[in-house]
């Protein structure tokens, strides 16, 4: 006998139960997953703090272990620096203190700050100059102001006189003849010698008298200074 064919009803209640059947396995499978990786998390936070743990109390164990150590040290007694002891003397070996690093930049400067020290640096630079002033007067007929500022005087082409005016040898001679008369009386004040005449008045030696140089240097620095104008009246021609 054959059976009748199923209906509509029946084929669209069989489709409904087959689809609650998937969604029901899709969330069993969804919470399984769910479930395994919160397990993961607590585990890896879980193994974490354990880390964290150990690092604490390796910290711990490493400082008790250092402060038994030093505690165990005995204080290093003084003969262990006998090898550091000259037995000449009894000095300790050491290494010499740095010093001041101004120190030789401040004696430099006596020779801006110390009015003795200024007006002596000038008189011997000026006792210089006047020799070779007048020696220049004496052999070349030249003033004191043509040794140091040369005119030249010429007549061009079309009968235009031009007078031109650059320095002499002097202007060259006068700061390297400073520079020289300052190293000279700054030397003995770098090496430590009191006795340099900048400061204080040296011990007098046999006829020379320490304070003649301060005398010598002020006549020459007034000579300089009057032979200049002197010349001033003889329309710059040498006055010796």
């Amino acid at each position: 006998r054959n059976q009748p064919p199923p209906t509509t009803s029946t084929t669209m209640f069989a489709l409904s139960t087959s689809r609650i059947v998937g969604s029901a396995v899709k969330l069993s499978v969804k919470s399984r997953v769910v479930r395994a990786r919160r397990a993961a998390s607590i585990r890896v936070r879980a193994e974490g703090e354990a880390e964290k743990v150990a690092v604490v109390e390796d910290m711990k164990a490493a400082d008790a272990a250092w402060t038994e150590t030093a505690a165990e040290k005995e204080p290093v007694s003084p003969a262990a620096f006998s090898a550091a002891i000259d037995p000449a003397d009894g000095s300790v070996a050491e290494a010499a203190p740095l010093g001041d690093d101004m120190s030789m930049l401040n004696d430099a400067m006596i020779a801006f700050k110390e009015p003795r020290a200024v007006e002596m640096i000038n008189g011997r630079a000026a006792m210089i100059g006047w020799m070779v002033a007048l020696y220049v007067e004496f052999t070349k007929n030249q003033s004191l102001f043509h040794q140091v500022i040369n005119t030249r005087t010429f007549t061009l082409a079309d009968g235009v006189v031009k007078t031109s005016t650059m320095p002499a040898e002097g202007m060259f001679l006068i700061p390297v003849t400073v520079l020289a008369v300052l190293a000279a009386s700054l030397a003995p004040v770098l090496r430590g010698n009191e006795e340099s005449g900048l400061e204080k008045a040296p011990k007098d030696f046999g006829p020379f008298r320490a304070e003649a140089e301060m005398t010598n240097g002020r006549g020459a620095m007034v000579g300089l200074v009057a032979l200049l104008l002197a010349e001033k009246f003889t329309n710059g021609a040498a006055l010796f």
